[in-house]
């Protein structure tokens, strides 16, 4: 078991600077773009012009993060069905985040095809992220030493889920004037927060029955 736990625990570290990274973007960028506005520029904006490299880092390191998360889940007790759908939404989810930063959000203006790729990557991330935080949750609901995550994750889904909900409301309708930075903020903050959570947990096992043993399957 301790061999299993050495091997898993840098991963959550992976994990956690990962959203240390975002969680510092999240406050850092804002401050650095005074021309964007907060409430209505999503952060996509943050990483093109200048003083782009917060948010830029921050795409990256929340796809090493989430691949991070996925490889380091595998290692404890949890329902195998919803624990594998999962870590591999999580790696979804960490590709389309690494394709945000790959094809970068296109300056205002008349569409092009990389920055089509870009909110493709973005609304397939996104939905991913979410369904996987569903199945996290259904994963450990048994798990005595999960369990507690259980009702911090359905809030985080609830609240995330609304905010994408706006979020498309606003390309749809731009007419309704929602704000589409809170929106974005609105899905981030919350997932990108228990995702920590998790991470922590992870990293700061409760239980020797946290991880499987080596002989395990």
């Amino acid at each position: 078991m301790n061999r299993r736990w050495r091997s898993g625990s840098p991963l959550a570290d992976v994990a956690l600077l990962g959203i240390a990274v975002n969680l510092a973007a999240l406050v850092v960028s804002p401050l650095m773009r005074p021309d964007l506005d907060l409430w209505r520029d999503s952060l996509s904006y943050y990483a093109v012009g200048p003083w782009s490299l917060p948010q830029s880092l921050a795409f990256v390191a929340l796809g090493i993060a989430a691949v991070a998360l996925a490889l380091g889940l595998r290692m404890i007790r949890a329902d195998p069905l919803w624990q594998n759908l999962c870590t591999v939404l999580l790696v979804i989810a960490g590709l389309c985040s690494l394709g945000l930063f790959v094809f970068p959000m296109g300056t205002p203006g008349p569409r092009t095809f990389i920055g089509d790729l870009h909110q493709t990557a973005g609304t397939i991330g996104g939905v991913a992220l979410l369904i996987a935080t569903l199945a996290f949750a259904l994963a450990v609901r048994r798990t005595r030493q999960w369990s507690s995550l259980v009702t911090p994750a359905i809030v985080a889904l609830l609240l995330a889920a609304t905010g994408a909900l706006l979020s498309q409301l606003a390309l749809w309708y731009p007419e309704l004037g929602i704000p589409m930075g809170a929106t974005m903020r609105l899905v981030a903050v919350p997932l990108i927060l228990f995702w920590g959570a998790v991470a922590l947990r992870l990293r700061v096992p409760t239980g020797t029955s946290l991880i499987r043993s080596a002989g395990e399957t």
